[in-house]
């Protein structure tokens, strides 16, 4: 059927339509941040009736994570949703999920709530609340419950070791973990005494969503960047698996008054644990296989089990790790489904909170897990490069700057936005490689000064305010660092204009 003047003039139309709404949308469009003090305090503490413990349930959990999880995720085409748990500085505030620590400088002098166990013991016949296995239960003199696990037989010091270093570093980067402590058992040997719980045991995290029986828990799980983060932490520790039981809820305080936090436990498995057991799990199988698939299916399966070499390590007190971060550490198993949902600015987020844990910190948590020298400066260095890797993964998902200060105009010059590149701090990136790109605009999203090439001679970055954005009620200034080919996603400073100068109204990466 032919197709008439009039019907072609009615598509020429919904096609300009059509193209304006996808140029409307393709517009940038600020946030808008209130004049108010960033949150440093969510107040997720209020008391709370005690909640029912809840059961965990294998089954339910695979089918949610392998199955819910691929199915929703496949059909999902909404762009992925900003965390909701950072303030207007871009941080996380304290809260019932993330102290962070009370001395910044020192972040393991608050790690000692409660202490290593105090003798005598008493062992308990309750089973361990935690979920770990091959674990005893104890009770100090002082009524505080512990569970004890030991080595791994011919490994002294790895597992337990592991579990003492990594609840160090965790809590360091501001979580809520359990304390660890390296003591002797009754008998004399070496075990790691985990303090817990630290109240009442609710069971594992529910990720999917909130708990509905506490008031205090209002936001949604996958929206959380401290869980969003936590693949950045496991992948700076070697820490191949993140169980369900490694993320638990307690009751804290007196029942009617209390409320829930929630913690990361259970982290024997970190530095390379559970790659050494897997390794050598697989080569003690009578029935292992050869990796190659091509190979089995041509020879039908006959072709000859592949020889059982024990992995090679350098000490017996540590795990199988080095500097490469595995894919495996960045993307834990089973699935992590926070991890689907994390956008550079939670990567990034991860990454500047291990960049601020110093050689210092990390040394005093591997000497508290009392392992021999060998060991000590072997986890040292690994643990150093591999921090370089995430903090570098994450630093370049993001242009790395942070603010330092405003400048107020003065002897004929424009006020300053004084910015620090984190990058350029920690020698990742060369000052004299990166090229910033300025822009400012209004709060409608449309420029109001024309758009600057900055260079810097070091770490600090000096960005101008021109005096035209006086005249402005909101501004917003965007600065994007190039270094070489990599173009991250740029920062933002919210200011207004106050008084001559301009007041930091919140910051975005």
């Amino acid at each position: 059927m032919a197709t008439t003047r009039s019907q072609r003039s009615r598509r020429a139309a919904s096609a300009l339509v059509l193209l304006a709404l996808v140029m409307a949308g393709c517009g940038y469009r600020p946030a808008r941040f209130s004049d108010q003090p960033p949150v440093t305090r969510a107040g997720d503490d209020k008391p709370i009736p005690r909640p029912e413990a809840r059961t965990f349930i294998k089954e339910l959990y695979q089918a949610d994570v392998y199955v819910r999880r691929e199915l929703v995720g496949g059909l999902d085409l909404r762009r992925t949703p900003r965390a909701l748990d950072v303030n207007s500085l871009d941080e996380v505030p304290h809260s019932s999920w993330f102290p962070p620590p009370t001395d910044s400088h020192h972040p393991l002098s608050d790690y000692d709530r409660d202490g290593p166990p105090r003798p005598p013991f008493t062992r308990s016949d309750e089973a361990a609340s935690s979920g770990m296995e091959d674990v005893q239960v104890i009770v100090d003199a002082r009524g505080l419950t512990y569970e004890l696990q030991a080595d791994v037989p011919g490994h002294p010091g790895m597992r337990t070791g592991a579990a003492a270093i990594a609840s160090r570093l965790v809590h360091a980067l501001g979580y809520r973990t359990a304390e660890v402590h390296i003591i002797r058992s009754r008998e004399g040997e070496r075990v790691a005494a985990m303090r817990w719980p630290v109240g009442v045991d609710l069971g594992p995290t529910y990720i999917g969503d909130t708990r509905s029986d506490d008031p205090n828990d209002q936001l949604p799980h996958l929206r959380r960047r401290t869980l969003r983060a936590l693949p950045m932490v496991t992948g700076w520790l070697a820490m191949k698996r993140l169980r369900p039981r490694n993320l638990r809820d307690v009751y804290v305080g007196v029942t009617g008054r209390g409320h829930v936090q929630h913690l990361v436990v259970g982290l024997d498995g970190a530095l390379g644990v559970d790659d050494y057991l897997d390794e050598r799990e697989w080569v003690e199988d009578p029935d292992r296989q050869d990796s190659n698939f091509f190979l089995r299916a041509f020879s039908l399966g006959l072709s000859p089990k592949p020889p059982g070499v024990q992995p090679e390590k350098p000490d017996p007190a540590v795990g199988l790790m080095n500097a490469i971060v595995l894919e495996d550490h960045a993307d834990p198993s089973p699935p992590f489904e926070p991890l689907d949902y994390q956008l550079p600015g939670d990567a990034y987020w991860a990454a500047k909170r291990i960049a601020a844990i110093d050689r210092a910190t990390i040394a005093a948590a591997i000497q508290a897990a009392q392992l021999q020298p060998l060991a000590e400066n072997w986890l040292f260095q690994i643990l150093m490069l591999r921090r370089t890797k995430v903090i570098t993964l994450g630093f370049e998902q993001c242009t790395p700057c942070e603010v330092v200060t405003i400048e107020p105009p003065r002897d004929q010059h424009d006020a300053r936005l004084v910015l620090a590149n984190l990058a350029v701090q920690e020698g990742i990136h060369s000052a004299a490689a990166v090229q910033y790109q300025v822009q400012y605009f209004d709060d409608d999203g449309d420029l109001v000064a024309p758009t600057r090439r900055l260079l810097s001679p070091g770490a600090l970055v000096l960005v101008p305010l021109p005096e035209s954005l006086n005249g402005e009620d909101y501004v917003v200034v965007r600065v994007g660092a190039q270094h070489g080919k990599a173009t991250p996603r740029a920062f933002e400073a919210h200011l207004k204009p106050a008084d001559g100068t301009y007041r930091l109204l919140g910051v975005r990466h």
